[in-house]
């Protein structure tokens, strides 16, 4: 893969990942209420889970998404679930809860879950990847290096438009000092994270 090619293919893939979704809602949820630390965390399963569908793109086993299609329903509707009691526990705080040591990887392991989650139940993503990746390369004619190539390029400007989303959400936060300011902030935050499940079962 030359140099125009991945930078063209590092830009489409940023754009992608900053533009309004489930993805950055939640990642500017959690960034806001909880810190960077916490929406990073979210980013990178969010990621992840984004790659998968990448890599299935790659490999041109797009049909698989059809004989997943059952089991993926049904992590949806758990993961939609979960979002959207976590929504309605948010909504319903006095003040901003901060992470205490001893919950911090309990915590990364479930933020990064989440993200996994949101990244990874929604179908339409293959579908975007397969029309996507063509724009720059053959799928027919490509080599296991750039195949990795393409997967780290599109995996860390993906992360890196989260980073810049989870960096405006912690912004937020540090603006918040007020218990009243921080109670309709979680008002929102909460709002947000039900609204995500919501899509997440709509998509």
């Amino acid at each position: 893969m030359d140099l125009a090619t991945f930078f063209s293919l590092a830009g489409a893939a940023f754009i992608f990942g900053i533009s309004p979704g489930p993805g950055t809602l939640a990642a500017l949820s959690v960034s806001t209420t909880q810190g960077l630390r916490s929406g990073l965390i979210l980013g990178a399963g969010e990621a992840v889970g984004d790659v998968v569908y990448l890599t299935m793109a790659i490999l041109s086993l797009g049909y698989l998404s059809t004989y997943l299609e059952p089991v993926m329903i049904v992590v949806r509707w758990i993961g939609a679930g979960y979002l959207i009691y976590l929504g309605i526990m948010q909504f319903r705080l006095s003040r901003l809860e901060l992470e205490s040591s001893n919950q911090i990887s309990t915590n990364a392991l479930k933020q990064f879950l989440m993200g996994f989650l949101i990244g990874g139940t929604n179908p339409k993503v293959i579908l975007f990847y397969l029309s996507f990746i063509p724009l720059f390369l053959d799928l027919s004619n490509i080599s296991l290096m750039t195949g990795i190539q393409i997967i780290l390029t599109v995996y860390f400007s993906v992360f890196a438009s989260l980073v810049v989303v989870c960096g405006a959400g912690n912004q937020i936060k540090s603006w918040v000092t007020k218990p009243s300011s921080a109670k309709r902030l979680n008002q929102i935050t909460g709002s947000v994270m039900v609204l995500v499940g919501l899509l997440l079962v709509v998509s």
